[in-house]
Formats: C-alpha cells, sequence, structure tokens
C-alpha cells in the first residue's frame, strides 16, 4: 500500500475522489459548511435561458470559447428537467452565460444581477473549491468576463488570478492532464474535449495577462506550461485572441521576436512588441480594439521610460488607433457595448494628446467624436466622466500651446535692432519654406547648411 501523502490522498475509485488533509491541521475546528443553492429556473424561465444564451454565443463565444453550444443546450434542458446539487457548478455557469448575454442585449433580463450573485453564491461555496471542476473553471471564467464588463479593475483583475489557480489545480496548463481528463467517459456529455480543454485555459490564460498588463500587475506564472496551442475552428476567433495575448511579455508565453540580435534597449524591446502585433490578422472589431488597446499600453511604457519616439512607433499607434475608433463604432451601432468600445476609444484620446505631434494632432477631432458617439450610444456616469477627462487634457494641451506661444510672441516683441527691412540689394540670403516636415533638430548642431542648401549664401 503506497503511503499517504501528507498533503492529502484521494479515496476510493468508483466515485468522485475525496482529498483527506491527513496531518495537514489539528482538525480541531469543523470545516467551513457548505450551502444549498436554489436552482436557476426560479430566476430565469429556460426560454429566456435560451435566448439570452444565444446571444452570449453568437456575440462573445467566438472570442471567450469556452464550450460547444451545441452540448451547452442539451445539458441546459437536462438541467431543467431533473435539477440536482451534483449540477451546481454548471448552474453557475449558465447563469454566467445567462448574465453575459443580457448585458450584450439591448433589452437586459430583469434579474441580469441576481443570476450574478447566484453564481458567485455557488462560486464561492466550499464544497466547490474542495474539488474543483471543468464546468467551475468556466464558471469563474464568466464571473472574470462578466466584472471586466461591470466593475472596477481590481475585481476583474483578481478572479483572473483565481482563474488561473484554479487551472493549475485541476491541471489545465499540462497536456498530459488535459489528455487524462478528455478520456473519462464523461467528457462526451460535457463536451470538455481535449480541445475545448485547451480552448479554455488558453483563453483565461489570455484574458487574465491582458488584463495584468493593462493594469501593470504580476501575472500568474506555472512552473511549466505544455498545454498545446489552439488549432483555428470555424466561428471562433479565440486562437486569434491568445495570440494578442502572447505579445505580452508575459510568463509562460511561446512568442518570441524575429529580431536576430540582441535588442540594445527596452525602448527597441517594446518597439519590435508594436510590429509584430501590428502584423497579426484580427477579424473581429472586438480584437482590433484588443490590439490597440495594447500598442496603446506599449507605448505609454516607451513614454514612461523617457526613451525616443520614433516616427514609425507613432504612425503603427495610429493606425492601430484609427482602426480601433472604426470598430468601436461598429458595435456601438449595433448595440453591442463591449467593455474596451469606450477604453480603447478614451485611450487613444489620451495617447494622441500625449504623443504631441502634427502626425497625431491631425486625428484628435476624429478620436473625440467617437468618443462622443459613444457616449450618446451608452449615456451613463462614466461615460460621461470620460468624456469630460477627455475634453479636460485637451483643454490643458490648449494652455499648454498658448503658453508656448506667448514666451515666442514676446521674443518676436522685443526685437530691437534691424527692425526695418533690409534693402533688396542688401538681402542676399534666401531661406526656403520650411514647415513641420523638417528636421529642425539639425538647427541644435552644426553645421546648418545641410538644412538650408548648399546653394546659400551666408
Amino acid at each position: 500500500m503506497a503511503f499517504p501523502h501528507i498533503l492529502g490522498v484521494a479515496l476510493g475509485s468508483d466515485s468522485p475522489p475525496k482529498m483527506h488533509s491527513f496531518a495537514y491541521n489539528f482538525g480541531v475546528r469543523p470545516e467551513e459548511a457548505s450551502q444549498a443553492h436554489d436552482v436557476l429556473g426560479k430566476l430565469i424561465s429556460e426560454d429566456d435561458l435560451g435566448f439570452f444564451s444565444g446571444v452570449y454565443f453568437s456575440e462573445l463565444a467566438p472570442i471567450a470559447d469556452l464550450m460547444d453550444s451545441a452540448i451547452y443546450a442539451q445539458r441546459c434542458r437536462d438541467y431543467y428537467r431533473s435539477p440536482g446539487s451534483a449540477a451546481a457548478a454548471f448552474a453557475a455557469a449558465a447563469a454566467g452565460v445567462a448574465a453575459l448575454g443580457s448585458f450584450l442585449s439591448p433589452d437586459r433580463h430583469p434579474r441580469e444581477s441576481e443570476m450574478v450573485q447566484y453564481a458567485k453564491a455557488i462560486l464561492d461555496d466550499p464544497a466547490s473549491m474542495r474539488m474543483p471542476s471543468v464546468d467551475y473553471i468556466v464558471a469563474w471564467g464568466l464571473r472574470m468576463l462578466y466584472l471586466r464588463a461591470t466593475a472596477f479593475p481590481n475585481s476583474a483583475w483578481i478572479a483572473s488570478c483565481t482563474v488561473m489557480h484554479l487551472c493549475e489545480a485541476v491541471g489545465l496548463h499540462e497536456e498530459d492532464n488535459i489528455k487524462k481528463m478528455a478520456s473519462v467517459s464523461d467528457a462526451a456529455t460535457t463536451g470538455y474535449d481535449a480541445d475545448r480543454l485547451r480552448r479554455i485555459f488558453w483563453t483565461a490564460w489570455a484574458g487574465h495577462n491582458i488584463l495584468s498588463y493593462e493594469y501593470d500587475r504580476s501575472p500568474v506564472r506555472f512552473r511549466a506550461l505544455t498545454c498545446q496551442a489552439i488549432v483555428p475552428a470555424a466561428g471562433s476567433v479565440a486562437d486569434q485572441f491568445v495570440r494578442i495575448a502572447q505579445v505580452i511579455p508575459a510568463p509562460n508565453s511561446p512568442f518570441r521576436l524575429e529580431c536576430q540580435q540582441p535588442l540594445a534597449s527596452p525602448r527597441e524591446e517594446l518597439f519590435e512588441r508594436i510590429k509584430a502585433l501590428s502584423k497579426l490578422e484580427c477579424t473581429h472589431p472586438f480584437l482590433v480594439m484588443t490590439k490597440a488597446d495594447l500598442a496603446f499600453c506599449f507605448y505609454r511604457r516607451i513614454y514612461q521610460l523617457k526613451m525616443d519616439i520614433t516616427d514609425e512607433i507613432i504612425q503603427l499607434i495610429i493606425e492601430s488607433g484609427n482602426a480601433a475608433v472604426g470598430a468601436a463604432e461598429q458595435l456601438a451601432g449595433q448595440g453591442r457595448l463591449f467593455w474596451n468600445v469606450i477604453g480603447s476609444v478614451f485611450h487613444y484620446t489620451c495617447v494622441l494628446l500625449a504623443i504631441d505631434t502634427p502626425a497625431a494632432s491631425m486625428h484628435i477631432a476624429a478620436a473625440f467624436k467617437g468618443l462622443e458617439k459613444l457616449v450618446v450610444a451608452a449615456d451613463t456616469g462614466l461615460t460621461r466622466e470620460a468624456l469630460s477627462m477627455a475634453r479636460h487634457l485637451l483643454s490643458l494641451k490648449k494652455d499648454k500651446k498658448r503658453k508656448e506661444l506667448a514666451q515666442l510672441e514676446a521674443v518676436e516683441a522685443g526685437y530691437q535692432l534691424f527692425e526695418e527691412p533690409l534693402e533688396e540689394s542688401e538681402a542676399v540670403v534666401t531661406a526656403p519654406e520650411m514647415g513641420w516636415g523638417w528636421d529642425w533638430s539639425q538647427f541644435l548642431v552644426e553645421p546648418y547648411l545641410s538644412m538650408l542648401g548648399s546653394d546659400v549664401q551666408l
């Protein structure tokens, strides 16, 4: 007989394993009790669940490809006919699907918030945490998405960390475990074959690392990650979503920069990542905005490093931003208010103001126009606050420009010598027309003649 591990051992082979914590603690207090949960049917009818699930699977599931729609529909029918305690994790997942479908619908379900709390109660139940299932991970992933759409960044980021730790507890980060889980008898009825398990892991990994990078928090790191890549499938863009996230300098990312020689500075590395991001093909408006958001994050880090930002970097940022504004207006026009519809456009206006070049300034008007359209599409306190902040930043930029112009005009007003125009015979210097296209920095170093032309006589 094998010696039991001091931290726990699974006993019994004919039923789901139960963990016993031998000598893990004294056991002088009873373990936290589990709570009874009502059936989901008390909150939403089967027909309404089918409708809002349809919205989720048509709008969000192509990106967060967590479940097979046909198998999910059959499991919903089975649940409404014979709900039981063993189906609690699936009920939490179904509640999450319905809540997200309601969020993305023009007419929300009147008990959307209650469905969110229903799922949360099951996910917080100690019985669910003892032996987490794939349904439990999926339900947590759906909660992460809902929090990203409705709550503050800290809540969504912590939920994403929980999903990653659950993936590790179940073993979704390891290919050997995935194959074992896909070979069990109920894999066909739940829809969790090997391909689906890989999609669950990599989609959760991508969402977590994007949230961490945007929020500048530390992501979860696995000691080893052997889960195979997602295979592209018709009707799904999850593989594109994951490839976008893999460009982030994240732990366990399989992405490698193409440059052959070592990069000399963090700016060069971030520039290479911006270029790699720009080459990725995105066929969904949500991903166009996601790609732009990450490009803005890369730009912010270059800006904070106080390093030179080349025209090529600025051009790539502007191209991503303009595409994001178009994608955001498209989704808002359809009534699909994904969370980054407003965020990416607001982010872009801030970046354009920070770039502070004529090439960037010519796109500010279109960005503000797009932001105003989105505030009309979803007129809330937060959207109005975003527009107000963008306008305030624009006012600060204008005030700075006015002060700079006043300083230059003061110099001009202080001219003392040779205020009268020179006689025509004396005016031998004819400077060419110079605009923003000139390299003005050359005025700071010798020789100056290269800017004015070799035929200029001084």
